[in-house]
């Protein structure tokens, strides 16, 4: 998906266990299943969701890894099955851009290395409640009526379920709408065929379909979709834009009328590769906003698109599973409980300040920046950080952000520094694309926080607004 530019041991100091409970403070199970695993959740009752979709397995809840960037290592994704399971949710969809046998490449074959570690990370998910589903991106190039393109992608997902892999996904997202092949009138027909095709033939448990045109409503494109493809087929959708500000009822009925059903959200939070791809480092820590309760109840499944980094993306991750299976859900509570979840107790009180300068996104601007007047306090929280979080994967990922809050302290305080472009952090939100982008396709509004600081370096793209 593509949300930005681009071609395509732990101590008992660490974490506290999430126990599934209800809303009246026991432990809950709601429904005995072969993988029961994801039938309880760590926020509190599920009755206002299917219990069917949730816990037989039907309805998919999880993460896609599908953003641009160099994709997770394997260690990575054994991490996050663990913490998808621990929080309710139970699907992580493998679709990583950068991996050019999903995507530039797919008609060649995978190796046994891969395989190796597919398994391997199969086995963890189940034992965690956790679905696999692997996706191919074969849209750049191709041709939609050739019997070779059709049977390389369909032996190449046998391979994948003959290693254990039920569920399914073709991903046709973030390539030109270019009909390929002879004998269909449109684009929807030709990508219907080829989804059918597959689905009718392999008889995966699931198939996630992304169109090419995801999000918006495309009515022309989208009903003729609705209308050829078959009706156990997923379609993906992301809103009204790619990374969309809000999502609203009236939005996913709307979709699910062109669509003959409900779309499977594909939603494009706490992703950053927009800035990624272009050097930047920028977190989003915040909270899942602007969604309407009981969302799981209009859409046929959900993933979340995380950030490059895997163990930060944990922190608005919690609080998208408490909005997916909590009916009381509070994005501020949800933030504080996630960093209880997440973080080793003493490092608790300053990752949460920590994430008060590095939660603005463009869902929700607000953000602490550092000033003359805190920037004391500042130094003081990037030294205690540093020393008193005991993740250091996670202290890694963050390094360069405290690194950025550092120098502006120092920067507030009138010492000689040298403030790097590359991080944004403490008040600045800048997506280097234009304001008109923002507002048409990418976000739905203009995202853009400029600090008082920002005059002390240059940055090398088009001024805003051109």
């Amino acid at each position: 998906m593509r949300s930005g530019p681009g071609r395509d041991a732990k101590s008992a100091d660490t974490v506290n266990s999430v126990t599934p409970r209800s809303l009246s403070g026991k432990t809950t199970r709601v429904l005995d299943s072969p993988n029961d695993a994801g039938c309880s959740s760590p926020f509190g009752s599920l009755s206002l969701l299917s219990v069917t979709d949730l816990c037989v397995g039907t309805m998919l809840l999880g993460v896609v890894e599908g953003f641009y960037g160099p994709p997770w290592d394997w260690t990575e994704r054994l991490s996050l099955v663990e913490f998808l399971g621990r929080v309710g949710l139970n699907a992580y969809v493998y679709a990583p851009k950068w991996d050019p046998l999903h995507r530039d490449r797919w008609r060649l074959p995978y190796d046994s290395s891969f395989a190796d570690r597919l398994i391997m990370l199969l086995d963890a998910a189940s034992r965690y409640g956790v679905r696999v589903v692997f996706a191919l991106s074969p849209g750049l190039d191709v041709d939609y009526s050739s019997e070779r393109d059709v049977a390389l992608l369909a032996r190449k997902f046998e391979w994948f379920m003959e290693l254990g892999i039920e569920d399914l996904a073709l991903f046709l997202d973030d390539i030109p709408p270019v009909l390929r092949g002879r004998g269909f009138r449109t684009l929807a027909e030709a990508q219907a065929h080829l989804v059918n095709r597959l689905y009718r033939e392999l008889k995966p448990r699931s198939l996630v379909f992304c169109p090419t045109y995801y999000y918006g409503l495309r009515e022309d494109y989208m009903r003729e979709l609705g209308e050829l493809v078959d009706p156990g087929v997923h379609v993906v959708w992301t809103g009204m834009w790619v990374a969309s500000h809000r999502i609203s009822v009236e939005e996913l009925e709307a979709v699910s009328r062109l669509l003959n059903r409900k779309p499977f959200l594909w939603d494009n939070y706490p992703v950053n590769d927009y800035f990624t791809v272009y050097g930047i480092t920028r977190l989003h820590l915040g909270p899942l906003r602007n969604r309407p309760p009981e969302l799981a109840r209009y859409v046929s499944g959900y993933v979340s698109n995380p950030m490059n980094e895997c163990e930060a993306s944990r922190v608005p991750l919690y609080t998208v599973a408490e909005a997916l299976l909590n009916p009381s859900y509070d994005p501020e509570r949800s933030l504080s409980d996630s960093v209880d979840s997440i973080v080793n107790k003493s490092g608790r009180y300053w990752f949460r300040r920590f994430v008060e300068f590095n939660r603005a996104s463009f869902m929700d601007l607000r953000e602490a920046t550092v000033t003359r007047e805190n920037a004391g306090e500042v130094l003081e929280l990037v030294r205690e950080l540093r020393e008193s979080v005991r993740d250091r994967e996670l202290l890694r990922e963050v390094e360069p952000v405290l690194g950025k809050m550092e120098s502006i302290a120092r920067y507030a305080r009138g010492e000689a520094r040298t403030l790097s472009w590359r991080v944004q952090t403490s008040g600045e939100y800048d997506p280097p694309m234009t304001d008109e982008r923002m507002l048409k396709d990418a976000f739905g509004v203009v995202a853009r926080l400029v600090p008082w600081y920002s005059g002390a370096y240059r940055k090398p793209w088009a001024q805003r607004g051109e």
